[in-house]
């Protein structure tokens, strides 16, 4: 039995939009993160993908007041944790760091992770006396 040239191509039609329709479907999964932090869940809510650069503080701040004190701070900077996507064929970068520069502590944690590039909330928090002083937040993004 012989198939035909329209059959055949047919076939591989339906076989490519198979293969879009997963790849498109593994590409997404990495759009909602999974994640228990109530910071990473408002900052998440707050902004969309194309929002890179896009100023943060007012969510952050509902989490992380002036005045409070710096163990309660960092206690909430280890939750703000996401769970990445388990994809069959692109590896997540999953980016978590804190720096301390004298009384001044930067965290960068990622918030979501797709295909295309990870965005990433950077915090920069400067204490006093063992409490927060100064804060400042924002979304940033990096592709690749």
């Amino acid at each position: 039995m012989m198939f035909s040239k329209g059959r055949l191509l047919a076939g591989g039609v339906v076989l490519f939009a198979l293969v879009c329709l997963v790849s498109t479907y593994d590409f997404s999964r990495g759009r909602v993160p999974q994640t228990n932090s109530p910071l990473i869940s408002d900052v998440l809510a707050a902004t969309t993908a194309r929002e890179c650069g896009r100023d943060a503080t007012e969510v952050v701040a509902r989490h992380l007041p002036p005045g409070i004190e710096q163990a309660a701070a960092e206690k909430i900077l280890a939750e703000a944790v996401i769970e990445p996507p388990k994809p069959w064929f692109w590896t997540p970068v999953n980016e978590s760091a804190t720096s301390w520069n004298g009384d001044t502590l930067e965290a960068l944690r990622t918030i979501k992770i797709t295909a295309f590039g990870t965005n990433l909330l950077r915090i920069h928090m400067t204490f006093g006396e063992g409490k927060l002083r100064r804060l400042a937040a924002e979304v940033v993004c990096r592709f690749g």
